[in-house]
Parts: structure tokens; sequence; C-alpha cells
């Protein structure tokens, strides 16, 4: 079986995974970096993107970052019911969107084996059910939609384009406002893993040792001498490995040397992106070929140092021997001028550069010397190029010092005019171009501050008038809401009282009204009763004619009773009074036809003035509903100027407020002027300091008083040959 393998091997074979892991994580990090990309692209262009056109564009995108990214085999995104644009149920089954029947947005970009890109729904990504492997099958959607975190799932089966394939997909979540939204992801095809965990171990001893990648799961992603494992928990590959889920997840580097196994197994993690499941490259190496290789080094390395050390020997007494030799032979030649030339050197080092060295030899120690001879003229030449660069340097900084304490002191005319070195003619132009930019600044500020001094002072003299103005407009307007508030008070007791008159109004036309019927009554009731008397003339006139025919009668008995002799005396004395009596009936008769023509008279009379009542009365009931109508509409119009009034007190109010506030307004836009006036005048003052032209006098503004108040008294200038010309 063979002892415990050395910490050199270990060492080596450590190092080596961790390079491959390194090599992993790369690849898979483009994808993960990819996929952020995305999803922060998203989360932004969210907000700023027509809904309409949300689902065309990040289409776009996602085909771009594929068709970018050569090794990836796909691009996705996943999106919450109506996340995206509210729209989902106009994209049912609309597949050339990425969108399956439920309408959602599931874009799945892919690459097929001949370069062309498609687009399909994703599938599965509700789902919790689990592949044989044990992975679930919606878990790279379901994982950050819990933990809003990033992940790496595989190896994952899918099926891209029809081919079957293992997957490891990257899903970063999409974030809108604090809220998860969706995942935005790129996937690998991990035929890529199995290729370089092929190639990788054949490197490494000849390629008899295993390379695997591993997930956090314990699930194989790439198997050097097994690619049908691919996907496959690998404990269930190989029972020595039973610990490589636990010490995957843990994330640890580890090397496994058991004795009792027959391979060294060394892990490497694999961090990926911002995810907290790592993966592993695992190197598994049989023992008995990392301890023979690691003899043979040995014996080799031991066998080369045993050698070595006996010639290292031999050759260092030779040639201390024929050191010692050649020293003692050339030690009275070479002894005298070197000391020489080290005194010349020394001299050379004190600067005593007047020296004479005489050593004229054809050897290494002539060579000294002339070298050293050399230096000293080198030194020299330097020397007065130094003392000629100093002199020019110091030139430069007595002028600027003179210039600079000038410009310190506010004289902006200190231009350099002093011929300087060309190398410092950069330097030169450089300064009178910042002085003379200055001047100019300077001028324009001045020239500015004259401008804003005349104009703040303007603007405080306009906003104490304008304050003036609107404070007597807030008193106007004051008197003006509490008259229109009498008014409106007024309007309002002249409608009550209309109203009021409008009532009684009604009950006099009512009153009118029963008096009417009344009256109507009455002319029928004197109708009937003349009525009446028609027919009473009638009984009179029936009674005449009895009347007379019972004097006929009473005539006729008398004649017989008088024929009749003495005995008809007594019916002749009835006769005479029943012809009495008839006389006396038709008195009566006539008397009562006399009283009833009289009654007949006084009834069309009083029938009349009956009908002349109900005329008055007909007009009575018209002029007061022409009256009751007036009244109603000045009781209306009252109460519409009452409300038109209350309207114009409101709006008067509110303007009085406003007003108020204006008034506020302008008396802080006049303190603000004011203080913009001092400050301008200050800044003047100062600007007025700097001396910009020989000839120009500074100026400076000077608060003056207008109408009992401070003004700015402003001075006008202009810039004149980069100076201040008062005029």
């Amino acid at each position: 079986m063979g002892g415990i393998v050395s910490g050199q091997a270990k060492d080596t074979l450590q190092n080596r995974a961790a390079v491959e892991a390194d090599t992993v994580k790369g690849a898979l990090d483009v994808a993960f970096d990819a996929a952020r990309t995305t999803a922060q692209s998203f989360s932004v262009l969210v907000n700023s993107t027509p809904s309409g056109a949300r689902r065309d564009q990040f289409n776009a995108i996602m085909r771009r970052v594929l068709e970018q990214n050569p090794g990836f085999n796909g691009t996705y995104s996943a999106w919450e019911p109506n996340a995206i644009d509210g729209a989902d149920a106009a994209f049912v089954n609309n597949r050339a969107k990425g969108s399956d029947d439920s309408g959602r947005y599931l874009p799945y970009w892919t690459r097929a084996a001949n370069g062309s890109v498609a687009i399909q729904p994703l599938v599965e990504y509700n789902s919790a059910e689990r592949h044989p492997n044990g992975l679930v099958k919606g878990g790279w959607y379901l994982g950050p939609r819990t933990n809003n975190q990033e992940s790496i799932l595989g190896p994952l089966p899918y099926t891209v384009q029809g081919k079957r394939v293992f997957l490891a997909t990257m899903s970063v979540p999409i974030s809108v406002g604090g809220k998860f939204v969706g995942v935005a992801g790129a996937d690998y095809d991990l035929d890529f893993l199995q290729k370089l965990a092929i190639k990788t171990n054949s490197s490494l001893f000849s390629g008899k040792g295993v390379m695997l990648i591993v997930s956090d799961t314990g699930l194989i992603a790439a198997n050097s001498a097994d690619p049908s494992s691919i996907g496959k928990p690998a404990a269930s590959v190989d029972p020595r490995w039973s610990q490589l889920e636990g010490i995957v997840r843990s994330g640890e580097a580890k090397v496994l040397d058991d004795a009792k196994q027959t391979n060294i197994d060394v892990y490497s993690p694999i961090h990926l992106g911002r995810s907290t499941t790592p993966w592993s490259v695992v190197i598994s190496v049989p023992r008995a070929l990392v301890l023979a290789q690691a003899d043979t080094l040995s014996a080799t390395l031991g066998s080369r140092a045993i050698s070595g050390v006996v010639w290292q020997l031999v050759l260092g007494l030779g040639v201390a021997v024929a050191a010692i030799f050649a020293i003692s032979l050339a030690a009275a030649r070479i002894a005298r001028p070197i000391r020489e030339c080290a005194e010349f050197a020394d001299g050379i080092a004190r600067e005593q550069l007047d020296q004479t060295l005489h050593i004229q030899q054809v050897d290494e120690v002539g060579t000294l010397a002339e070298s050293l001879r050399k230096m000293q003229g080198d030194l020299k030449v330097s020397i007065a190029r130094r003392a000629e660069e100093q002199a020019k340097s110091l030139l430069v900084v007595e002028t600027l010092l003179t210039n600079l304490g000038g410009l310190s002191r506010g004289d902006l005319t200190v231009d350099i005019t002093t011929t300087f070195a060309p190398e410092f003619d950069e330097l030169k132009n450089n300064f009178n171009s910042a002085l003379l930019n200055l001047r100019t600044l300077i001028g324009a500020v001045g020239e500015s501050t004259a401008g804003i001094l005349t104009g703040s002072g303007e603007i405080a003299q306009a906003s104490e008038d304008l304050a003036r103005r609107t404070e007597s407009n807030a008193a106007s307007l004051e008197e003006t809401s509490a008259a229109i508030a009498q008014m409106d008070n007024r309007l309002k007791a002249t409608a009550v009282a209309s109203g009021q008159t409008v009532a009684r109004a009604d009950q006099a036309i009512a009153t009118v009204g029963g008096g009417r019927e009344t009256a109507d009554e009455a002319v029928q009731a004197m109708g009937r009763v003349s009525h009446s008397a028609e027919g009473i003339d009638s009984v009179i006139e029936g009674l005449d004619k009895i009347a007379f025919q019972t004097r006929v009668l009473a005539m006729n008995a008398a004649v017989e009773a008088g024929r009749a002799g003495d005995a008809g005396r007594g019916f002749a004395v009835v006769a005479d009074l029943v012809s009495a009596l008839a006389m006396r009936a038709e008195e009566e008769a006539k008397r009562a036809r006399d009283q009833l023509t009289v009654t007949q008279t006084e009834i069309v009379t009083a029938v009349k003035a009956v009908e002349r009542v109900d005329v008055a009365l007909a007009n009575i009931a018209g002029d007061v509903d022409a009256v009751h109508k007036l009244l109603g509409s000045m009781a209306s119009d009252s109460q519409a100027q009452s409300s038109a009034i209350t309207e114009i007190s409101a709006a008067i109010n509110e303007m009085d407020r406003s007003t108020q506030q204006n008034a506020a307004m302008v008396e802080e836009t006049s303190a603000a002027a004011r203080n913009l006036s001092t400050e301008v005048v200050s800044l003047s003052e100062q600007a007025s300091q700097f001396k910009v032209d020989t000839s120009a006098k500074r100026v400076v503004a000077q608060p003056a008083r207008a109408n009992g108040k401070a003004r700015p008294t402003v001075t006008h200038a202009t810039v004149e040959q980069g100076g201040w010309i008062r005029h």
C-alpha cells in the first residue's frame, strides 16, 4: 500500500487542484457576471422603458449577451406574473416572445451546435419536483425567489433545441423597488468541464489518476475517467467518495491521505459569484504512483547532490591555489597603481578636480586609471553645467518670488519680462497667461459687481415700493372684504324677506281664489233665484187667471142668483164675496208681480255687481300672481347675488391672504436685495484692491442715499488693454 505521501507531493497536488479550480471559477464567473449585469440592467430599464417595448428590448439584450459569449449554452429570464408589463394576457402562447400558456415573460435563448440562436419558453420553473439525481427541477428559479440570493444549480438535465444536455445554470434575482420580480441567468453545457477534466488529468501522472468537478450537492459535473457518471452522486460511483459531499459543502481545501485507501484525494473549493454553494475540484491519484515518483525524484536529487559537492570541492581548491599564486605575482605591480587610483578617487570624492593621475598602463589598472581621469573630466563638465543650470534656475526663482510678491499684494500687472532660458519659456508664458486671465477675471468681476450693484439697488427700491403698494392693497382688500361681508348679510336678509313676501303673496292668491269661488257661487245662487222668480211670475199669472175666472164665475153666480130671486139671494151674497175675493186676489197678485219685478231688477243688479267683483278679484289675482312672480324672481336674484357675494368674499379673502404673503415675500426680497447690495459693495471693494493696469484707478462702489434710503452708486467701467478705465 505504501506509506504516507510527503508534504511536497501533497502541496504539488493541492496547488494543481487550486489552479484548475481557478480555471473553472473564471469560466463560470463569466456567466455569473453576465447574469448579474443583465439582472441589474432589467431592474433599471423596467422603469424607464415603455411597457409595450420591454419584452422586445429585454429579448434583444439577452440575445446580444449570448452572441457575445460563445461559451454560453443559453441566457434566460423568468418573471413573476404580470411583473414586467402587466400584460401577460396579451402574450399567451406567444413563443416568439418567450411566453407559454400563462403569458408570463419566460424567454430562454439557446445556441445550437451549428451556432444558430433560437428562443423558447422556459419550462418547470415553478416545479418543486426533483430530478432522479435529487435536484429540484425549478430550483434555479424557486431558490432566488425564496432567499433573494444568487444561485448555481447543476448538473441539471435539460432539453435544449431537442438535445438532452447537462447544464450548470447561474441565476441572479431581479429586484424592483426592493421587491423580487424575477431572475436573469446564463448557463453552460457541462461538456466544456468534461473536456477540461480530461485534459488536466492527462497531464498528471500520465493520465493514471482521476479528476472530478463536483457540485455542492455531491453530484459529478465532470469525470475524466467516466463521462457517463455526470449528473450522478459521486458516492454512487465510488464508495471512497462517501465523505465528498460534506467536504465540498464546507468549502475547504483538503487532502485525504489515508494509508488504507489506494488513492490520495485532493479537494480545492470553487466559490462561484455571490452564491453560498461552493463547488469543488477533486484530483484522485494512486498512492503508489505518487510514492514512486517521489522516490525517483528523491534518488535523482540525492545522486546529483553528491556529484555536485565533489566537483565543487575540486574546482574550489584549484581556483584557490591559482588565485593565491596570481596574487603573489601581481601584488607588487598592482598594489602601487591601485593605491594611486584609490587616492585619486578619494580626491574626486572631496571635489578636488585639479589633481593629476600619471598612470599610463595598458592593463586593467590602466583602464581603471583612464576611467578615473574620464570621470574627473565628466565631473568638471557636470559641475559647470550644474552651476549654469543653478544660475538659470536662480534667475527664474528670484523673478517668480518678486512677481508673486507683487501678486500677493494685489498687483496684477507684474508680468514676467525677464528673458529666461528656453526650457523655462513655457513657465514664463504660463505665468503671464494666468496673470492675464486673472486680470480679465478681476476686471469682469468689477464690471459685473457694478452692474449687479445697480440692479440690486433698483430691485431693493422696487421691492420696497412694491411692499408699500402691497400693504396698501392688503388694507383696501381687507376693507372691501368687510364691506362685501355686510352686503352679503343684507342680501341674505333681503332674500329671507323676499321669501316671506312670496309666501304672503301665495296666501293672498289663495284668498283671492277663494273669493272668486264665493262670488261665482253667489252669481250661481242669484241665477237660481232669478229662475225661481220667473217661476213665481208664472204662478202669479196663474193666480191672475184663477182670480179672473173666479170673478167671472162670481158674476155668473150673481146673475143666476138674480134669476133665482129670493132663493138665490144667499148664493148672490156668496157670489159677491167670491167676486170681492177674486178682485182682492188680483190686486195681491199685481202687488206680488210688482214686488217680483223689483226683486228681479235687484237680482240682476246684484248679479252684475257680483260679476264686477269677480272681474275685480280676477284682476287682483292676476296682479298678485305677477307680484308673486316678481317677488320670486327677486328672491332668486337675491339668493344668487348672495351666493355670488359669498364667492366674491371668499375670493377677496384668498386675495387678501395672497397679498399678505406677497407682502411678506416682497419684504424678504427687499431685505435680500439690500443684503446683496452690501455683499456686492464688499466684493467690489475687494476687487478694487487689485491693480490691473498701471494707469488705472481702482474702482470702488460706494453706497449713496436716494429718497432717504441707501442706494448704490455705480461707477461704470470697461476693460481696455487688460485694465480698468473709468469713464
